[in-house]
């Protein structure tokens, strides 16, 4: 499958449809979660997302395999995925049913801010004082944030629960991103294996996703609304939208795009999308503090993209 990469923003256009695709599978994470047990959920999305890119490789040519890395290479990629798809993404979806989607992209917006700090330590990057306040500012975005007083609404616990379960999902989330990056620089040039990457990336992000599943005491209980019609069509296609095809945008965005945290910025403009599409789909309130704060956190993100 040969695409041109070498447009003009390319890695920029593809972290944004990234974040597109992604916010209309949070929605329906969300909804699907309310009926079964985000542990399962996460599970399954990752199963039907690998079962997606094994389907398209084989139609496409792509091989199953590439020997060109190094041994490193391999075991960054694996422990990469053990983090960031499979325990983050356990955190994220079981931080999701617990505080809202809205509440749930506001804590995302802290990811740049998380990769930052970690290019800075491990990949030496170094950005300007502009993108430095910036990320500021988002941080703000987030104290409005976690001090809303919203008690009518969700149990105060409950919120400072889900709130440092997705910050921990945010931070392990980064860590394997930047993880993988100079792998990722090896292969700027190359969708096929880009694709791969994600691919095999996301096997061990399955399987922990599953040892985790296994682990629940109530797992038979948790897993019998799996047969449900509704919830089929809800995890079929949050699956392939968010996990398959966010996901491989997402990678190939990260690996075009030369700043990590410029390629985590464009894609915390889902922010905006899940807000919307929460309170439109979710019935999830929108609050003057939760506008503020959204309104900080797209400052940050601009300020930090353009400065």
């Amino acid at each position: 499958m040969n695409i041109n990469t070498n447009f003009t923003y390319f890695g920029e256009l593809s972290a944004l449809l990234a974040a597109i695709f992604w916010s209309i599978a949070v929605i329906i994470f969300k909804s699907a979660s309310n009926e079964v047990s985000p542990f399962l959920i996460t599970a399954l999305k990752n199963t039907i997302a690998s079962f997606c890119f094994l389907v398209f490789f084989l139609l496409f040519d792509i091989p199953l395999w590439y020997d060109d890395f190094q041994q490193i290479d391999y075991f960054k990629i694996l422990i990469s995925g053990v983090l960031g798809m499979g325990l983050a993404d356990v955190l994220f979806i079981y931080a999701l049913s617990q505080i809202g989607a809205n509440r749930i992209a506001l804590i995302n917006c802290f990811e740049p801010v998380v990769i930052y700090i970690l290019s800075s330590i491990f990949l030496g990057t170094i950005l300007n004082i502009g993108q430095l306040i910036g990320f500021l500012v988002v941080i703000i975005s987030l104290l409005i944030m976690t001090y809303e007083k919203d008690t009518n609404e969700l149990d105060k616990y409950i919120k400072r629960k889900g709130i440092l379960l997705q910050i921990s999902a945010v931070i392990l989330s980064s860590i394997g991103i930047v993880m993988i990056k100079p792998v990722l620089l090896k292969i700027n040039n190359d969708i096929n294996i880009q694709l791969w990457l994600t691919f095999f990336r996301l096997l061990p992000g399955m399987i922990t996703a599953w040892i985790v599943l296994l682990f629940q005491k109530k797992k038979i209980r948790l897993s019998q609304p799996f047969l449900q019609l509704n919830f089929i069509i809800k995890i079929l296609f949050s699956s392939i939208l968010g996990t398959f095809i966010a996901l491989s945008f997402w990678i190939i965005g990260y690996a075009n795009i030369e700043h990590p945290p410029v390629a985590s910025i464009l894609g915390q403009t889902s922010v905006i999308f899940i807000i919307l599409l929460s309170w439109f789909f979710l019935k999830e309130k929108i609050t003057k503090q939760r506008i503020v704060a959204m309104l900080f956190a797209l400052s940050g993100l601009i300020l930090t993209i353009y400065s």
